[in-house]
Formats: C-alpha cells, sequence, structure tokens
C-alpha cells in the first residue's frame, strides 16, 4: 500500500518510529467501530512484524548451510525489510484514521464552541460576578473576623495592663509596708540600744558611786580608828606619866 502524496513528511516521521500507538491506547472520542478497526490494523502489524523477525531468524540459520550464504542472507533481508514496511504501513493507516478522527472531532468541538460562545460568555460573566461577589464577603466576613479578633485581642491586652498596674500597685504596697516594718523594727532595735547603754551607764556611774562611797567610807573609818589609837596611847601615856609621878608606899610591916 502507497502512501498519498498529500502527507509524505508525516509517512516518513511514522515509518521511522519502531511501532505506533497501541489499539488499547486510542482516543476516547474514536466511535467503537473504527477503534476496532485500527485495534485490527495495528494487531496485524504487530503480527507481521514479529514474524518477519522470527522467519529471518530462521533463514539466517538456514542460509549458513547453504553454498551461496550472502545471497541468501540478503534475500531474507530483503523479504525482512517488506515485511517490516508492509506492518509500517498498516500502522501508518491506522495512525491517519486516528489523526483524521481527532480532526473531526476537534473541528466539531470548535464548531460548538464558536456556536455556544455568547451563552458561553454570559456564563462566563455570570461566574466571575458570582465569584466576585462570593469573594467580596469572604473578604468581608474576614474582615468581621479580623475587627473581631483585633477587639478581643485589645481587650485581652488592656485587661492585661489592668491587671499588671493592679499588681505593680499590690507589689509596691507591700514592698512598702515591709519597708515601713523594716525600718520600724530597725528604730526598735537602735532604741533598744540605746536604752541599754543608757541602763550599762546608769549602772556605771550607781557602782562608781557606791564605790566612792564606800571607799570614803573606809578612809573615814580608818581615820577615825586613827585617831581613836591616838586618844588611847595619850591616855595611856598620860596614866603612866602619872603613875610614875606619885611616890612609892612602903611596904606593911608584917
Amino acid at each position: 500500500m502507497r502512501l498519498p502524496a498529500s502527507a509524505p513528511c508525516l509517512a516518513l516521521f511514522l515509518a521511522l518510529l519502531p511501532s505506533a500507538v497501541p489499539a488499547a491506547d486510542a482516543p476516547a472520542d474514536v466511535p467503537d467501530g473504527e477503534v476496532a478497526r485500527v485495534a485490527r490494523m495495528h494487531d496485524e502489524a504487530k503480527t507481521i512484524r514479529e514474524t518477519a523477525e522470527a522467519r529471518f531468524i530462521d533463514e539466517q540459520i538456514d542460509c549458513y548451510k547453504r553454498f551461496l550464504v550472502n545471497r541468501c542472507l540478503d534475500q531474507a533481508r530483503e523479504r525482512r525489510v517488506q515485511d517490516i514496511r508492509r506492518a509500517r504501513e498498516l500502522d501508518l493507516d491506522a495512525s491517519r484514521i486516528e489523526l483524521a478522527e481527532k480532526n473531526r472531532k476537534y473541528a466539531e468541538r470548535k464548531a460548538d464552541e464558536a456556536a455556544n460562545a455568547p451563552q458561553q460568555a454570559v456564563e462566563r460573566a455570570e461566574n466571575e460576578a458570582r465569584n466576585r461577589a462570593e469573594t467580596e464577603e469572604r473578604l468581608r466576613r474576614l474582615s468581621e473576623k479580623d475587627a473581631e479578633r483585633i477587639r478581643t485581642e485589645q481587650e485581652a491586652k488592656s485587661r492585661g495592663l489592668r491587671e499588671a498596674e493592679a499588681r505593680s500597685r499590690h507589689e509596691a504596697s507591700e514592698a512598702q509596708r515591709r519597708a515601713e516594718e523594716a525600718a520600724a523594727a530597725a528604730q526598735r532595735a537602735e532604741q533598744a540600744r540605746s536604752d541599754k547603754a543608757d541602763y550599762e551607764e546608769r549602772a556605771r556611774k550607781n557602782a562608781e558611786k557606791k564605790a566612792e562611797k564606800a571607799a570614803k567610807a573606809a578612809e573615814q573609818a580608818g581615820t577615825d580608828r586613827a585617831a581613836y589609837e591616838e586618844r588611847a596611847r595619850q591616855n595611856a601615856e598620860k596614866k603612866a606619866a602619872k603613875a610614875a609621878d606619885k611616890p612609892a608606899e612602903a611596904p606593911k610591916p608584917q
């Protein structure tokens, strides 16, 4: 089978391919009858190709048993090439059918699109308007949610600031109270130290006065004793002098 002259480039390109698209991969928009036909053509091309390869292998083995080996091999290659070309032509025919059907479906789809373009434009405009309205509504809701969230956050922040200020005032009051208590305790301790020093000073002075009085008393007692002893000595001396001046009496006779 020869290719039409209108598609030499396509035929050349597809002929260079090792195999056309399998029938299982045929486009979904190809009619069922054409799908089956295309599948049979691809299967037949595959069978021809596999048969040609298997026969060529067998003929190569047989050629080496003959006298004119090269001629036999050339003939075997020629038969293989002809079969491969026939398989490729089947694949090309199947591919042309698929391509033609694709082009027909594409043209029909474009025609439908052109016929439905005004209605589609209206629907597209309606969809865009609806989407824009939905987007604006979502943005409005998000804005309201953001405003509510910001208000809640601000209230929480204000409440936190008030609580922190109250804690600061309470802590300052407690610190002032502790400072006043510490100052009062220090003042009491200082007063106690002062009172103790005053008491010790008075006790020392009283002890000094008592010691001074005792010393004076002891000194007076010593002075009185010395005066007394002096008077006693003088009296004794006077008595001794009187006794010495008095004449001695004669002893009485017995």
